[in-house]
């Protein structure tokens, strides 16, 4: 903290709140401009329309997936897979967190299967005001 000047965390938060209030005033500006048209409300209806039907082709075709055991299988593979794969990857990041903590970009090259696999692993430091974190 010793390149921090006095103030300097608060002068940066005030500016940021009064940024957020200038957005909150521009948005509200923008909702006085809304798009209002019969057509467009035409159109619409009818977009929800062919939507529906859409839908109701898709219900249709699943529904004739559904009674092919293969597809039944493949539904089963895709979920156990998924699985497989989100346990794996935090195992990973378990593992990973535990390698170079002293540098905030780590880079990682590997051959899996014959091919180049590059890895990194970026230390982040995330900023949250009153329990919502800042982007």
């Amino acid at each position: 903290m010793a390149d921090i000047k006095p103030n300097q965390i608060e002068k940066l938060l005030q500016e940021l709140v009064e940024m957020k209030d200038k957005l909150v005033n521009a948005k509200e500006m923008l909702k006085s401009f809304k798009i209002k048209s019969d057509r467009l409300t035409d159109l619409q209806k009818a977009k929800k329309q062919l939507l529906e039907q859409i839908g109701e082709e898709k219900d249709r075709i699943e529904d004739e997936h559904y009674a092919d055991k293969d597809y039944e299988q493949s539904r089963n593979d895709e979920l156990t897979y998924k699985n497989q794969i989100r346990e794996k990857s935090a195992e990973l990041r378990q593992l990973m967190s535990k390698v170079d903590t002293d540098k905030q970009l780590s880079t990682y090259d590997y051959n899996i299967k014959g091919e180049k696999l590059k890895m990194q692993v970026e230390r982040v430091v995330k900023v949250y005001i009153n329990g919502k974190e800042e982007k």
